[in-house]
């Protein structure tokens, strides 16, 4: 009989046990995500006629090296500053011998005004000890607006498995828009 009582109250603790964590999970006190505090997705999946335009204007210029620039197969998102963390972008690359070269990114910045001061603030960042400690050391970096667009692309001579071709394809980049100055 004590076999069985102990049992019981076993089985009784069990229950309680399960009861109180189940519905502490079902609580209303749980956040939830409102449908207006999800950012916008990036990278776009359509985008606006500066976008196209830009777009256009890097395919030209990648074109005349040779290459071709395609939708990335992988996500890829570059190290930045916080003012373009939720900025709409488009992500394209040039196929290169090494996967981590010939990525461009397009931001939509929405105005020339916004596209300039967005585009200060990525050179600004890339300036920035912090900035630099997130990308190879001989790393080169091109920032550049084009109507209200941030064009932004780098790359490393140590770390590019196609030097020439990846510094033919970043050099094409840099020729598009009005670019700012990186002093590193």
């Amino acid at each position: 009989m004590a076999a069985r009582l102990t049992r019981l109250g076993v089985l009784v603790t069990l229950t309680a046990g399960l009861i109180l964590t189940v519905s502490a999970c079902a609580s209303v006190d749980r956040p939830t995500v409102q449908a207006d505090q999800v950012p916008l997705p990036t990278p776009l999946r359509s985008f606006d006629a500066s976008v196209a335009d830009t777009l256009t204007a890097l395919e030209a210029a990648v074109a005349s090296t040779g290459e071709r620039l395609e939708t990335p197969v992988g996500a890829y998102r570059p190290s930045e500053p916080q003012d373009l963390l939720q900025t709409p972008r488009v992500v394209r690359r040039a196929a290169l011998a090494d996967a981590d070269d010939g990525y461009v990114i397009v931001y939509e910045a929405g105005s020339r005004g916004a596209a300039l001061e967005q585009a200060q603030a990525l050179a600004d960042y890339l300036e920035s000890g912090f900035g630099q400690t997130n990308y190879v050391a001989d790393s080169q970096f091109s920032v550049s607006t084009l109507e209200d667009t941030v064009i932004f692309a780098t790359w490393s001579r140590r770390a590019s498995g196609d030097a020439a071709r990846a510094e033919a394809v970043f050099d094409a980049i840099a020729t598009v828009g009005t670019p700012l100055t990186i002093d590193k």
